[in-house]
């Protein structure tokens, strides 16, 4: 279904909304590396961005006792920039955009500000909304308004900055094959360079990487905020999520130092963080920065129920409501992340689907939990999440469905 303009434009040729055999074959490759031991070799990369992102926090709060933090906005400094390192196997601050006033801009902040705009111009421009509804996908071929033509330049330019690290990228490995690394490009690049592979295009290699960072920058990001959001209002769970991370560590270092800890966090200690894993699935429950799947035209009449499905009808399903049912979830609207500890409260996989369910599932869950985790881990060592009274607190539907505004908590150096 179509939703915005640079949706279109960023993800038409991606996993996100191919179909058929060619949905298959891109499942099938892509699946290789969110393969629970490929995710193993990112886990370097997230400890790495994450303690980046705390020393940052840290040498603001050198001569303050607290800070307020935009919580989502954080999180999403360390997913945005493992998005890229994991993609690209470089850091985001390579890769930059020129604009036509001869400014510059990371590539990392134009994808986000490129949906975040198209989808504002269709919510304030009614004569483009028009438009757009008539001609849909030729609508910017069609009597191009200036704010929409402004949008598609900003568009191509992304997509042509991209083209040019994957070429720069091609011709280094096609010189020297060694160079090959544990990255989503060059593992496209090895399918294409080593095995011939003339199904995958340069088109389909951008839109999945706009896909994979859309998916997994605001959506992660945003679990990971709600959650510290919720910790700042619950000091009780807060504490004891604290001594699980540090119980796990503190036989591996003499150093009580959260760096030091941290630095000893092992791939294999998230599995045994259940109340860390619990407050990300009850952070989920309640808002599911997902909170439906992309709407689907039906290819076949068919009955659901009581519900009569003609062919051609938009068909959607909103996991949100499920999950605030109180006869599933007793005391929906309570953050209690024991409800998933004793497991009473899931008896059926349908209940709960944050990352929706079936094959066209989300593709990168696996990866989402663990840097979540990891944040968690990091800031509850290195931090005091406390509550921002100043503020209240709205559930709004953008992108994605999340808290407004961001600065939610406080953090507190931990003596």
């Amino acid at each position: 279904m179509d939703i915005s303009q640079a949706f279109v434009f960023l993800f038409s040729n991606s996993l996100l909304c191919v179909n058929g055999q060619e949905w298959q074959r891109q499942r099938h490759f892509l699946g290789k590396s969110f393969h629970f031991d490929e995710i193993k070799n990112y886990f370097p990369t997230i400890k790495e961005v994450s303690l980046m992102v705390s020393n940052d926090i840290n040498k603001e709060l050198t001569n303050i006792t607290q800070k307020q933090i935009q919580v989502v906005k954080t999180c999403e400094k360390v997913t945005s920039e493992v998005a890229f390192r994991v993609f690209f196997g470089q850091t985001s601050k390579n890769i930059t955009i020129s604009r036509e006033d001869g400014s510059t801009v990371l590539a990392s902040s134009e994808i986000v500000q490129l949906l975040t705009d198209s989808f504002r111009i269709l919510q304030t421009n009614k004569l483009l909304l028009l438009k757009y509804m008539i001609f849909k996908r030729k609508s910017q071929k069609i009597f191009p308004l200036k704010e929409e033509k402004s949008l598609f330049d900003r568009l191509y330019a992304f997509k042509e900055t991209c083209k040019k690290v994957i070429m720069q990228r091609k011709e280094e490995l096609i010189k020297d094959p060694s160079l090959f690394k544990k990255n989503f490009l060059d593992l496209y690049l090895k399918e294409i360079i080593l095995n011939k592979n003339k199904e995958i295009t340069i088109d389909e290699i951008i839109d999945n990487f706009c896909a994979l960072f859309f998916a997994g920058t605001d959506t992660t990001g945003n679990m990971t905020g709600v959650s510290l959001y919720y910790l700042s209002q619950n000091p009780k769970i807060q504490e004891e999520a604290r001594e699980e991370v540090i119980n796990i560590l503190k036989s591996r270092t003499q150093s009580q130092e959260p760096k030091d800890l941290f630095n000893s966090l092992t791939f294999e200690d998230l599995s045994h963080m259940p109340l860390i894993h619990s407050i990300l699935k009850e952070s989920l429950r309640l808002i599911p920065p997902a909170a439906a799947v992309l709407g689907r035209y039906a290819n076949r009449n068919i009955q659901i129920g009581e519900f009569h499905v003609k062919k051609g009808d938009l068909v959607n399903t909103h996991f949100i409501y499920s999950q605030n049912n109180p006869d599933l979830y007793p005391n929906p609207e309570k953050f209690d992340p024991y409800r998933w500890m004793n497991q009473t409260e899931q008896k059926s996989a349908f209940h709960f689907t944050p990352f929706s369910l079936g094959p066209r599932n989300c593709i990168g869950q696996h990866l989402a939990i663990i840097e979540g985790k990891c944040m968690l881990a990091n800031y509850l060592l290195n931090y005091n999440i406390l509550p921002n009274h100043t503020q209240e607190i709205i559930k709004e539907a953008k992108t994605i469905y999340g808290l407004c505004p961001d600065n939610l908590v406080y953090f507190e150096i931990r003596k």
